[in-house]
C-alpha cells in the first residue's frame, strides 16, 4: 500500500515522548497538578504523601523531585482549575462542588459535602455557625428550577446563612434570591467563583479571624470587591486583645 497523505494528519502529536512510558518529570508534574486540584494547601510530608496517593509517582520519587519543581504554584493551579470547571455545567458538577468545599474548609475550618437531598449542598462553619453553600458550575445562574428547590429545602433547616456559588449570575438573581428568602430570617449571599478565590487569596495572605470571613459570607446580598478588600484591614483592637 502506498500512502500519499500527510502523516501529521494521522498522528495526534509530534512529541516523541508521547509514545511509550511517560517520562518521570511529566509524571511528577501530573501528580503536582492532581494534588493541587484536591488539596492545594498541603506542605511538607503531607504533600509528599498526597502526591504519591495520586498514583503518578511513588513516595520516594515525589520526595526526590519536589525540590526541582519550586516554580510550580499549587494555589495558582487550583484557582485556574476551579475557574475552568465553573462554566462547564453539570458534567463537572461533582468536581466543582468538591473544589468549593475545599475552599470553604480552608476559610472556616470545617466543610463537608451532604448529598442526602435532591441536590448536594456543602455544610460549613464553626462550632457556633452552621451555614450551607450551593455550588453550580453555571454561567448566568438564575434562581429557578432545581436551584430554587434546593434553596427552599435548605431554608427548612434554618442555617445561619446560605451561600450560592457560580461562575456568575443573571442580573435578576439577587432579587430572585431576596424574594425567595423574604420572611425566613436566613441571609442569602451570591458569590462568583472569582470572588470566592479572591476571598481565599486574601485569607491566606492576611489571616483574618474566621468570624470576619463568616460575616463576609453572610452579607445577605451579592458580595462586592470592596467587601473582599476589607479582609486586609487590620483587626479591630478589643479590650480582651489589648490585655
Amino acid at each position: 500500500m502506498i500512502w500519499f497523505g500527510n502523516l501529521n494528519r494521522i498522528v495526534a502529536t509530534q512529541d516523541p515522548q508521547a509514545f511509550g512510558p511517560v517520562p518521570e518529570h511529566r509524571r511528577m508534574l501530573r501528580a503536582l497538578q492532581t494534588g493541587a486540584e484536591r488539596a492545594p494547601q498541603l506542605t511538607g510530608r503531607p504533600r509528599v504523601e498526597a502526591l504519591a496517593a495520586t498514583g503518578w509517582v511513588d513516595n520516594a520519587t515525589a520526595q526526590r523531585l519536589l525540590p526541582t519543581f519550586v516554580h510550580f504554584d499549587p494555589d495558582r493551579h487550583f484557582a485556574d482549575y476551579l475557574r475552568s470547571l465553573s462554566f462547564r455545567g453539570r458534567s463537572v458538577a461533582e468536581d466543582f462542588r468538591e473544589g468549593v468545599r475545599a475552599v470553604m474548609e480552608e476559610l472556616t475550618g470545617a466543610a463537608t459535602l451532604d448529598d442526602a437531598g435532591a441536590e448536594p449542598v456543602i455544610r460549613f462553619g464553626t462550632g457556633e455557625v452552621e451555614a450551607m453553600a450551593i455550588a453550580h458550575p453555571e454561567v448566568n445562574l438564575t434562581i429557578s428550577g432545581r436551584t430554587r428547590d434546593t434553596i427552599l429545602a435548605a431554608v427548612e433547616e434554618m442555617p445561619d446563612t446560605i451561600v450560592l456559588v457560580a461562575r456568575n449570575f443573571d442580573r435578576h438573581a439577587g432579587a430572585q434570591l431576596s424574594g425567595l428568602l423574604a420572611g425566613t430570617e436566613v441571609p442569602g449571599t451570591l458569590i462568583t467563583v472569582n470572588q470566592l478565590l479572591g476571598i481565599r487569596a486574601m485569607a491566606l495572605h492576611y489571616r483574618p479571624a474566621t468570624q470576619r470571613v463568616i460575616e463576609l459570607l453572610s452579607q445577605d446580598r451579592p458580595v462586592r470587591s470592596r467587601d473582599i478588600a476589607r479582609l486586609g484591614d487590620r483587626e479591630p483592637i478589643t479590650p480582651a486583645s489589648a490585655a
